[in-house]
């Protein structure tokens, strides 16, 4: 279990390396009985180990056993428990954050070069202007994962990532924050984010 864990306006944050098997990862998981149904379901070992990783950093950040359940859009909650939650994948990687009051969202991806074929599904014609370099993607990269933080807090107001979401441009360093706006109602949000040499990760907290 390689983790990284901080505190950031207001929230708890959880960056997980899966290392383990999935036995290693049921028996880190207590409250797994109350998952066992779900987990039947699970046909691939990845998908596996990322249920199983998600649960087991969201029980350490919450200090308690938490069960998750899922709105009919997809999106992650707690039974019983008023905390506010998000999870992302990526290869090896698993990220969860968790606020008391405020919706969250979050995204953590594997850098690559697929940017330089798909930057145009997912920025409209002035993103790509001011976001868009075929020598350093990290800026495109980075606009995915806000978008995908920005949907994940604001639900389906915000699926159609070139026409209702937006980033304005930004400098890039290794941390920072940025802009994000939910077009349809004009709300900025600013977008926290990370780079490292494993991964990129961004995340935005509604306060």
């Amino acid at each position: 279990m390689i983790n990284s864990r901080f505190q950031a306006q207001g929230a708890s944050i959880l960056i997980w390396e899966i290392t383990e098997t999935e036995d290693e990862l049921k028996d880190l998981l207590s409250n797994y009985n109350a998952y066992r149904s779900d987990f039947k379901l699970l046909k691939t070992n990845k998908r596996k180990l990322e249920f199983l990783s998600a649960r087991i950093a969201l029980n350490e950040l919450a200090a308690c056993e938490v069960v998750i359940t899922y709105t009919p859009e997809g999106k992650p909650y707690c039974v019983d428990n008023n905390l506010k939650i998000s999870i992302s994948h990526s290869g090896s990687w698993v990220v969860v954050i968790a606020h008391p009051t405020s919706e969250v969202g979050i995204d953590i991806e594997i850098p690559t070069d697929r940017f330089l074929k798909l930057y145009h599904r997912f920025l409209n014609k002035a993103e790509q202007a001011t976001l868009f370099d075929a020598n350093d993607l990290r800026k495109v990269q980075l606009a995915w994962s806000a978008k995908e933080a920005l949907y994940k807090l604001i639900g389906s107001e915000a699926v159609n990532f070139d026409k209702q979401l937006e980033v304005l441009d930004f400098l890039v360093d290794t941390t920072g924050t940025f802009t994000g706006v939910h077009t349809v109602k004009g709300k900025k949000y600013m977008l926290f984010y990370l780079i490292s040499k494993s991964f990129n990760l961004v995340y935005c907290i509604d306060n």
